[in-house]
């Protein structure tokens, strides 16, 4: 089982971000392993709300689920994922208000059950699986940044 934690401030306002977490739509616009949504509900901000993603992860497509397992609006947000091969996490995000922005974290733990190999496995993928969670944070700051209106 694999665990990384990452912070970042987002230069814009909680509600803002919460708003680009909530949308499924929205997924791959940041998040550098999600090419593609499949059912989409709209919105991830409930509680059993559940989207089929299309991951492209070693140069393969392979297809999974989210399901949202906690809702704080606009404080803290949760899932559970499960793809191909038993691949298996839950991510933990929470958000407050600093410094005219919002401090952001997330916890993600995972699991890449390959029975003998999972420890070569985490060694091989583990750094690569930190890589892109860095990547898709900056990618979602960006985001949520560019998308804030300029008060004059």
């Amino acid at each position: 089982m694999g665990h990384l934690r990452l912070s970042e401030h987002i230069n814009a306002p909680i509600d803002q971000v919460w708003e680009i977490t909530a949308a499924c739509e929205r997924l791959p616009e940041w998040n550098t392993v999600i090419v593609e949504v499949k059912d989409c509900p709209d919105r991830l901000d409930r509680v059993g709300a559940r989207v089929t993603t299309v991951a492209r992860i070693l140069g393969r497509k392979l297809e999974g689920t989210q399901e949202t397992t906690r809702a704080d609006k606009p404080h803290a947000y949760a899932l559970k994922v499960s793809g191909a091969g038993g691949i298996k996490a839950t991510l933990d995000q929470t958000f407050t208000e600093a410094g005219g922005g919002t401090d952001t974290t997330i916890e993600i733990e995972y699991d890449l059950p390959m029975g003998l190999f999972a420890g070569v496995a985490e060694k091989l993928l583990g750094g690569s699986i930190e890589r892109d969670l860095r990547h898709s944070m900056e990618n979602f700051k960006a985001l949520c940044e560019a998308t804030t209106p300029v008060h004059v």
